[in-house]
């Protein structure tokens, strides 16, 4: 199957974005203000991806603190081209989970929401979730922007969803402050509202975080969902190769599972379909050309092929320009392998994790 919404990254993509985000009447205010401090001019001297690494590229630590801080403290509006500020009916304005610090700001323009979407619809095809199945979304709703993107998905795919908030800012509290009795109520208070919803909803699909997975086989609500799951789709923490295999050879055999990577930054990848040269890791395709995932060393340098560094973001759409920024997460940079690797003929990234919330390979809290 060739790919009809994804592709690499042209030149021509990054230079449509530059100059969208710098036009000197039109451009993003945030944008338009640090070329100036830079004299870099990249809205005249833009050619393509490797004059945007030296013009509008995050140079060091100091300018992403300042971009960072930027996205917490600023209004959306100095991050938008006038053209995207007008839109104000297609665009959606999300936040971070706010667990390294306040929470950041971003927006999905609707254009840019519609083909994630139908990316998300060709992956899903591609593990084979079915259609036209109700969801169980158990995560984070309000600013977050996974909870509207998995209803939208599910509704989008004949389906309703049902939600059950997850509050990743409290479980952060609840750790931080030694808080063992607040957490396990809180754990308990989620699987108490799974419970309620199966006593009288049909499911077909299943959405939650990994560390919520892992947890399931100790809770009665399988009984109910072994008989019904169709599909499970899980995000948010990272998953090891020993869980993901326990749940697909033991807790969930013959079930799709498959996972999403993203945030309201990096946009979203999807697992590639499972197969058994992946040894159990779970390898993401970014959804390029929206975004251009990197995997860096501590110099900035692209990483080779099966090597793990930091995740570098370069997003070029009409609403965000992320020039570099690199992200607390580490992954491996995967080459492209196995029946779709013709299909999406760029970097993908393996077993992603962030260290501040991994202890021993050990994922700690529920988000």
């Amino acid at each position: 199957m060739s790919s009809t919404l994804l592709r690499p990254v042209t030149d021509d993509d990054v230079v449509r974005c530059v100059r969208a985000h710098l036009h000197p009447d039109t451009g993003s205010p945030y944008w338009l203000e640090r070329d100036r401090a830079l004299g870099a001019n990249a809205y005249e001297t833009i050619t393509g991806l490797q004059d945007a690494r030296h013009l509008v590229g995050l140079r060091d630590d100091a300018d992403h603190a300042r971009y960072e801080e930027a996205a917490r403290r600023r209004p959306i509006e100095d991050f938008l081209p006038q053209p995207i500020r007008l839109m104000r009916d297609r665009l959606w304005v999300s936040q971070t989970g706010g667990t390294t610090g306040p929470p950041k700001h971003g927006t999905w323009c609707g254009s840019y929401w519609d083909d994630t979407i139908a990316f998300s619809d060709q992956m899903l095809d591609l593990h084979g979730v079915p259609r036209d199945e109700n969801w169980l979304y158990i995560g984070p709703m309000g600013p977050h922007t996974t909870g509207r993107l998995v209803v939208s998905i599910a509704e989008h795919r004949g389906g309703s969803c049902f939600t059950i908030d997850l509050d990743p800012r409290i479980v952060k509290i609840f750790g931080e402050e030694g808080m063992q009795q607040a957490y396990d109520r809180y754990v308990q208070h989620i699987w108490d509202q799974v419970a309620a919803i199966l006593m009288s909803q049909q499911v077909g699909v299943l959405f939650c975080t990994s560390r919520l997975l892992e947890m399931l086989p100790s809770q009665a609500a399988l009984a109910t969902l072994r008989g019904s799951l169709r599909g499970i789709v899980h995000a948010g923490t990272t998953m090891t190769p020993e869980s993901h295999e326990l749940l697909r050879e033991s807790v969930f055999p013959g079930i799709p599972v498959v996972g999403m990577y993203g945030t309201s930054t990096t946009a979203i990848s999807y697992q590639k379909p499972f197969e058994p040269d992946d040894r159990y890791s779970v390898v993401y395709i970014p959804s390029s050309p929206h975004v251009l995932l990197e995997i860096v060393d501590d110099d900035g340098k692209q990483v080779e092929a099966n090597a793990e560094g930091q995740v570098r973001v370069w997003r070029f759409t009409a609403d965000q320009m992320i020039p570099g920024f690199v992200e607390r997460d580490r992954a491996v940079r995967i080459a492209p392998y196995g029946a779709v690797a013709a299909d999406y003929p760029w970097s993908w990234l393996g077993d992603p994790f962030s260290p501040e919330f991994t202890t021993y390979g050990k994922v700690e809290g529920v988000y």
